[in-house]
């Protein structure tokens, strides 16, 4: 690498450092985005560490739920979490997925362009995207797992593409990427196989996408069993999932264009520049152009975008659902996050792009010059916006503003965990009744369950996406006064189900409450359920005005609370029949 290129390297590294540092400096305050990571799998984090070994059962959860409702994201990344700071794992999660992204990306650039700038700016924008770093490598880490392949393919770098490939699977999700990981690459093995030129170091190849399945498959052993019906396996929620189909073209394009769920990675006005550079590149010179592998390198990449977004579109289009509806709870399977793969090939293709317009810029003739320059200067322009939605849509704009201004109002770590007030409860608890946190048995009301799991209460609730339906129906009783008062929840509940919480018709936000002045003026809750399943006590984000009359028993008036808290929490004893008093 040239002096140039290691000032450009390192001035993007250190882009990619600082937009992290907001966070890392707020701590506890740090504004992270908690919709399926702080409610979900970072819990999966925790509880598999602290159960690391033991058992098949998670007691925590679920009223002891075995380990395969909450598998983590990143398996190999459950060891940073066997301490007591769990928020320091995730830091550490962060920073290794965006530094595994930008070399990566910056890697993969290079190799198909042979330039620093482009693969630096592609590099930059990519681990600058609103990834969720409790996903592991399962998107920072493809273009570096996708350069591996080209250097196998010229017989390069064999021991340690290994080495990556088994690091690869252990620290992402088979469920979420690594079946597409795993099918794209056997498509790819299986086309070079067939063809009549030489073949590109097959043998490799076959032993890097061997060594995945291998790891995959160790780390996944009771999910896989679970599905394939081995052992002691139950009838998954997933079965009652009900299954909306939408148009296919409606589908692809909005994949094509848009991305996924968790994939959205803002390439639409990349898509316009590429496009523009990639026509006037062919149009201006199409023998020279034949010649440049960059071209080609960018149809390959918008051609795979596009079969990505049709297999997604496929899968949840009217045919696609006629046929997953005989699967059972296979149908609920998200084939549609075949599209993580896509912003991997996205960036690639900005780096392909960037690389022709400095080809152009690079000729001798005036009017190529010319052309190249608007060109550039519509790239730029692409870039630009490009990097500000980035900006706008990862957590450190709210970060931010929240050294800016600590009263910004975004909800933060310590918010959404409660911390200093969940450990008031258990203090309380732990005086008053002298039992330990495994003797009783909670559930939360207009707090997420994931604030009580964090602080290693046993709950009968929770967010998970493979729990048994046996459970499921179990705690409808719970909450069916609830889901009969609304016909949005009992949707929600009914044909999805992931988030086995307590419902309240008149809660507004319906799993977090902030310490407003709301209260419950008519809780739809059956208690004498709850009770049967062994639950002990209520903490709720709101006072309960009907919850005498429910058989709830507030154990003390004022609410637990800290000045800075978000939630403030009360506390309600689940009273015994009279008959058994």
């Amino acid at each position: 690498m040239k002096k140039s290129g290691r000032f450009l390297f390192a001035a993007g590294f250190l882009a990619v450092i600082l937009i992290l540092v907001p966070g890392w400096i707020l701590g506890e305050n740090a504004v992270i985005a908690y919709h399926d990571q702080l409610d979900g799998e970072m819990i999966a984090y925790l509880l598999q560490a602290r159960h690391l070994g033991h058992g098949s059962v998670l007691p925590e959860f679920l009223g002891g739920a075995p380990k395969t409702a909450l598998i983590p994201p990143a398996p190999g990344c459950v060891l940073l979490f066997a301490g007591e700071h769990a928020l320091l794992a995730f830091f550490v999660m962060q920073f290794a997925g965006c530094i595994a992204g930008y070399v990566g990306m910056y890697l993969l650039g290079r190799e198909v362009t042979g330039r620093e700038l482009p693969s630096v700016l592609a590099a930059g924008l990519y681990a600058a995207l609103p990834f969720l770093p409790v996903y592991g490598l399962s998107q920072y880490g493809l273009p570096l797992l996708l350069w591996y392949v080209l250097q196998l393919r010229k017989g390069r770098r064999q021991v340690s593409a290994y080495v990556y490939a088994a690091l690869f699977a252990l620290n992402s999700s088979l469920v979420l990427a690594g079946f597409a990981v795993l099918a794209v690459f056997a498509a790819g093995i299986s086309g070079e196989a067939l063809r009549r030129e030489k073949r590109r170091n097959l043998a490799a190849q076959a032993g890097m996408w061997l060594v995945m399945c291998v790891v995959y498959l160790l780390t996944n052993l009771s999910l896989l069993g679970q599905i394939l019906g081995l052992g002691e396996s139950v009838v998954s929620h997933k079965a009652e999932y009900a299954l909306a189909s939408e148009d296919f073209l409606r589908g692809w394009a909005e994949g094509f264009l848009y991305g996924g769920q968790h994939s959205q990675d803002y390439h639409l006005y990349l898509l316009a520049a590429a496009a523009v550079t990639l026509v006037w590149t062919l149009l201006r010179n199409r023998k020279e152009s034949r010649k440049s592998g960059l071209p080609r390198a960018i149809l390959y990449a918008l051609g795979c975008n596009a079969v990505l977004a049709g297999i997604a579109a496929g899968w949840n289009s009217a045919a696609g659902v006629a046929l997953r509806e005989h699967l059972g709870a296979l149908g609920a399977f998200q084939l549609d996050r075949v599209l993580w793969l896509s912003p991997c090939l996205w960036y690639l293709v900005l780096a392909c792009a960037a690389a022709l317009i400095m080809e152009s810029w690079e000729e001798k003739s005036r009017t190529a010059r010319l052309q190249a320059g608007i060109c550039c200067v519509l790239a730029a322009a692409a870039v630009a916006l490009t990097g500000l939605q980035i900006v706008k849509s990862n957590d450190f704009k709210s970060n931010v503003q929240k050294l800016r201004n600590a009263d910004y109002p975004a909800m933060s770590y310590a918010d959404y965990y409660a911390l200093g007030v969940m450990e008031q409860v258990e203090e309380f608890l732990c005086q008053r009744t002298g039992l330990e946190q495994p003797d009783y048995r909670a559930v939360s009301l207009g707090i997420d369950p994931a604030a009580a799991l964090y602080h290693g209460f046993y709950c009968l609730d929770g967010y998970s996406n493979n729990y048994s339906l046996e459970y499921k129906h179990r705690f409808r009783e719970v909450i069916a006064p609830a889901l009969e008062a609304s016909d949005y929840l009992r949707a929600y509940y009914d044909e999805w189900g992931n988030r086995c919480y307590l419902f309240g018709s008149e809660c507004p936000g319906y799993y977090t409450i902030q310490k407003n002045g709301f209260y419950f003026t008519h809780l739809e809750l059956d208690v004498e359920a709850l009770r049967g399943m062994g639950c002990n006590y209520l903490f709720s984000a709101a006072y309960i005005a009907n919850g005498e009359e429910l058989g709830l028993k507030l154990l003390r008036e004022e609410p637990f609370q800290t000045e800075e808290s978000y939630y403030h929490i009360y506390l309600y004893e689940v009273e015994a029949p009279e008959a058994e008093l």
